[in-house]
Formats: C-alpha cells, sequence, structure tokens
C-alpha cells in the first residue's frame, strides 16, 4: 500500500514539540493554542439560565460568569446536570440590554468542592415577542 506524502510546515511542528520549562518538564498547557475567536471580558456579570436535564426535570439558576465574550461565557455551578450539547436560555446581562439567548454546553470541568465550571457558547437571540403572540383559532 503507498504511504502518503504529507508535508508539515515548519510553524506546526515548532508547536508540537513539547517545551521544557527550568524543571525539565514537558509544560503541555503552554503548546496548546488559542480558539477563540472574541477576547474575553472578566468581571462579575449575573446570568439567567434555564434547561432540561437528560432525565427530564428543569433546570433553573441564577450564576455569576467568570468571563464572557460576544459569542459564550463561563460560569460555575453546584449542579451536576450539565452535559456538553445541552441547549439552555440563557440571559446574560451584558449592560442594559439583556436578550434572552439560545445556547449550548461547550465544556463541563470539574472544579473543588464539588462545584462544575461550565463553558458555554450562544447560538442566537430568541425572539421575544414571538413566544407571547395568542394563537389565532
Amino acid at each position: 500500500m503507498p504511504e502518503l506524502d504529507v508535508q508539515i510546515p515548519a510553524v506546526q511542528q515548532k508547536a508540537a514539540e513539547p517545551r521544557k520549562t527550568s524543571h525539565g518538564f514537558a509544560a503541555a498547557a503552554a503548546v496548546r493554542s488559542e480558539r477563540r475567536m472574541e477576547r474575553r471580558q472578566k468581571g462579575p456579570r449575573q446570568v439567567w439560565i434555564q434547561g432540561t436535564d437528560a432525565n427530564g426535570a428543569t433546570i433553573e439558576e441564577v450564576q455569576v460568569m467568570r468571563d464572557y465574550s460576544q459569542g459564550g461565557f463561563y460560569f460555575v455551578s453546584n449542579l451536576h446536570c450539565y452535559s456538553v450539547g445541552m441547549h439552555l436560555n440563557v440571559i446574560p446581562s451584558f449592560g442594559s440590554l439583556n436578550l434572552e439567548f439560545v445556547a449550548e454546553v461547550v465544556r463541563v470541568e470539574p472544579k473543588p468542592k464539588m462545584a462544575y465550571g461550565i463553558g458555554v457558547k450562544l447560538l442566537h437571540a430568541r425572539d421575544p415577542i414571538a413566544a407571547h403572540q395568542p394563537t389565532q383559532s
């Protein structure tokens, strides 16, 4: 079977090589590149979160965003109900205009004291008027 001749640019090869610290250990975290498109903002801002867990139970909580950007945010919760791919309705406090968004959980990481760090990607704003229009018979 013929082998594929794949050329890897020198820039990628350098990034893939483990770096050594002053102690001689590889610093794998320093090698990982930044994938975020928007700059993250730090600061406490509240967010209302509502969704349904895998068992069909309703989740609703108000948390504080640890950091946020135009496309998503990160918060810490004590609830063990969030999973990657889960869709949520959220209202992040981004100033005076607080819109409801449909969001997707993209990261769940364990934290100390039975807490979980949750990374959320904002998918789109919900239409606030469509949900309150009466149906015509």
